[in-house]
C-alpha cells in the first residue's frame, strides 16, 4: 500500500466522522462492510467533537489504524484494517480497542 495515500485516507476518514459527512464515512468501507457502519457508529460518542489518528502501520498488503474519537465526555478508540480496493484505501474490518 502507498503510505502517503493511506495516511491521507485515514485522516480524511477521521475528519469526516467529526464533520458528520456520512456519505464519505460509508464510502471508506468496502461494500461488504457498509451494512455494519450503523452498528460501529453506535459505539462512538454522540456527537463526536474530535478525532485523533493515534497510530498507523502501513504494510505491503494492508494497513492498521487506531483512531480515537472524543465527545460527550468520553473517548472511544477504533482499530480499523485497510486495504487497497479499486485504487484507494478502504476499511475491511474494524472494532473498538
Amino acid at each position: 500500500m502507498d503510505e502517503q495515500q493511506t495516511r491521507l485516507a485515514v485522516q480524511a476518514h477521521a475528519d469526516a466522522v467529526v464533520s458528520g459527512d456520512i456519505d464519505h464515512v460509508v464510502s471508506d468501507f468496502v461494500e461488504e462492510m457498509r451494512a455494519a457502519v450503523p452498528e460501529i457508529a453506535r459505539t462512538l460518542p454522540d456527537p463526536v467533537s474530535a478525532a485523533e489518528v493515534r497510530s498507523l502501520e502501513v504494510g505491503a498488503d494492508e494497513a492498521v489504524a487506531e483512531i480515537s474519537y472524543t465527545g460527550a465526555g468520553r473517548t472511544v478508540t477504533i482499530r480499523s484494517r485497510w486495504r487497497e480496493v479499486e485504487g484507494r484505501p478502504q476499511i475491511f474490518a474494524g472494532e473498538p480497542v
